[in-house]
């Protein structure tokens, strides 16, 4: 049965603005075909029935030799031109008929309109597409309005007409235009667009050029794909450069932009990604690592804003730059071209003490009711917190809690997090820390001191080498001074130095680049009542080594203790 949806209006609403991860590039091999057969109409056998749309494409397909994996059992999305869209397509090149064109250029465009998956509109987001077509390029869509009208268009190409007609073997998406894959490597494309002027040159002078022209292949023959974010003329301008000479003499500090220890080098690496990333790909992950060694870009997504390195350093938001989504997502044959509206460079940060507050999380922050309120308890399932996930049954669950309002537990801004952290119940537990700056940092783990279970806690899959928790809970050491009792391991976080909230270092950890990473807890034992009570667990301290490891203390309002005098 045929299921036909036309152009409507207001199609905005119709795109799912998640952001779906996944996809296998692949490679531009004819499919295994399984020639099972059904007694539904499949792709060919629905275009064989609407010769008055689809004749033109049908001798497409047969010329190419495509015609017979399409009508066979399989799961494909197609991207079918009209017989107006391939007449075009045809007046462009110049011959009066598909016959006329060359048959590998035919296949190539059979292959960039085809998908090894179903892909109905609801699984198109504004940008890639979750699967690359079997040309092995990506396409993209996005909403546009033309004259009133709504559309989803691909590629920047081509407008969805009519699309999900499902059919036996796939699902197909009519199109008014025919399609062209990209032809460009990311440096032609920089060539050809005066805008670039500027961002060329340093491509050229610093010898990336000949790498950005070139389709550089692994050794399992997928494409060494980049992704290039440049920036224009006005951007430069913007931000007091006339010309490629003033970018240089700012940047430029030995005189060599071809020396790969040189400023003007490292800024042009730190604006390629040694992968392919539409917007799509940069919004689901915190970070990417660049060809500047050892340095990475912060991502985020603000509103429809996608901003680059708009960390919170120090309790300070900053803004970051903004890309220009209307100039990225631009497909190269070696990648991906984006364009950013501001001028950002590799920052220079020193290491600074980064005391995290583990249940100042976003997800807890806009539970307005709880968070930070008198007496509230809140269980948090799994999925609940983007930068918190945990092992064991899915029903598991970890609470978020506040202090009562006549409560003097000193716990920093009033609440913490309660795990039962123990390998019969949540094995492991594991946070996306916020921004650490590249440096060395002992490790202190912060909480309620209690009978619970013996843990280990692990820095992007390394283990720190001591072992909390402990039955009975260890205490902090008596009279002693409170270096002397750091030099043991131990110091006393809170405000009110309340011997029952304690600070334990776990060890030392060499951050390699300055970024967000993993933190994880994961459970050594499997005790239970009150041997093994859930983990009440309030901060975790990153502590530059050669920075004061005990003060500032914390009030229970967030403002610091220093040391006394």
């Amino acid at each position: 049965m045929e299921r036909k949806i036309y152009p409507y209006r207001n199609l905005l609403t119709t795109i799912l603005l998640g952001i779906f991860i996944g996809g296998i590039v692949m490679q531009c091999n004819d499919p295994d075909i399984d020639m099972a057969t059904t007694e539904d109409v499949v792709i060919t056998g629905y275009f064989e029935k609407e010769p008055s749309r689809f004749s033109e494409f049908m001798k497409v397909l047969e010329l190419s030799g495509n015609s017979g994996f399409l009508g066979a059992y399989g799961t494909y999305t197609c991207f079918a031109p009209t017989n107006e869209a391939v007449q075009a397509y045809l007046q462009k090149k110049g011959v009066s008929s598909v016959d006329a064109l060359d048959v590998n250029e035919l296949k190539k465009l059979v292959r960039f309109h085809v998908i090894q998956d179903t892909l109905s509109t609801a699984a198109f987001t504004d940008g890639k597409l979750v699967k690359p077509t079997m040309y092995g390029q990506y396409l993209t869509t996005g909403a546009v309005n033309v004259e009133g009208t709504s559309f989803i268009r691909v590629n920047r190409q081509a407008n969805i007409i009519q699309g999900n007609v499902h059919t036996a073997n796939g699902i197909i998406h009519v199109i008014d235009h025919v399609m062209e894959p990209a032809a460009l490597t990311i440096a032609q494309m920089l060539e050809q667009d005066p805008a670039y002027s500027i961002f060329l040159q340093m491509v050229q002078a610093t010898g990336f050029y000949e790498k950005l022209n070139t389709v550089a292949t692994n050794p399992d023959g997928t494409t060494k794909w980049l992704t290039v974010i440049a920036q224009n003329n006005t951007t430069f301008a913007n931000s007091g450069f006339a010309s490629y000479q003033s970018v240089k003499n700012r940047y430029s500090h030995t005189g060599d932009p071809a020396n790969p220890g040189d400023s003007l080098y490292l800024f042009v690496a730190y604006r390629i990604l040694p992968d392919i990333k539409y917007i799509a790909d940069l919004v689901t992950a915190p970070s990417h690592t660049t060809l500047a060694p050892l340095e990475v870009i912060t991502t985020r997504l603000d509103g429809e804003d996608v901003r680059i390195n708009a960390d919170l350093f120090r309790g300070v938001q900053e803004p970051g730059a903004v890309l220009d989504r209307a100039l990225s997502d631009f497909a190269a044959t070696n990648g991906v071209l984006h364009a950013s509206r501001d001028n950002y460079t590799i920052k220079i940060r020193i290491p600074y003490a980064v005391h995290w507050d583990l249940a100042d999380q976003p997800e807890l922050r806009l539970m307005t009711n709880d968070f930070r309120k008198p007496g509230r308890t809140v269980n948090i399932s799994l999925g609940t917190l983007k930068d918190v996930t945990w092992g064991g049954a899915a029903t598991n669950t970890i609470q978020y809690v506040t202090n009562a309002a006549s409560s003097s537990d000193p716990y920093v801004w009033g609440d913490r997090l309660t795990m039962n952290i123990r390998t019969g119940v949540i094995p492991w537990i594991e946070f996306v820390t916020p921004l650490l700056v590249k440096g060395k940092y002992k490790v202190w783990i912060c909480y309620r001191r209690t009978n619970f279970n013996d843990m280990q806690a692990f820095f992007d899959g390394d283990p720190l080498p001591r072992i909390f928790g402990l039955n009975p809970g260890p205490s902090y050491p008596s009279g002693v001074t409170v270096d002397e009792a750091e030099a043991q391991g131990w110091k006393l976080y809170t405000g009110s130095a309340n011997t029952s909230w304690l600070g334990r270092q776990i060890g030392t950890i060499d951050v390699k680049t300055t970024d967000r990473h993993k933190f994880r807890i994961v459970g050594l034992t499997n005790r239970g009542g009150s041997t093994g009570n859930p983990f009440l667990s309030d901060m975790v301290h990153f502590i530059p080594i050669d920075k004061d490891q005990v003060y500032p203390r914390i009030n229970v309002d967030g403002t610091l203790v220093p040391r006394p005098n």
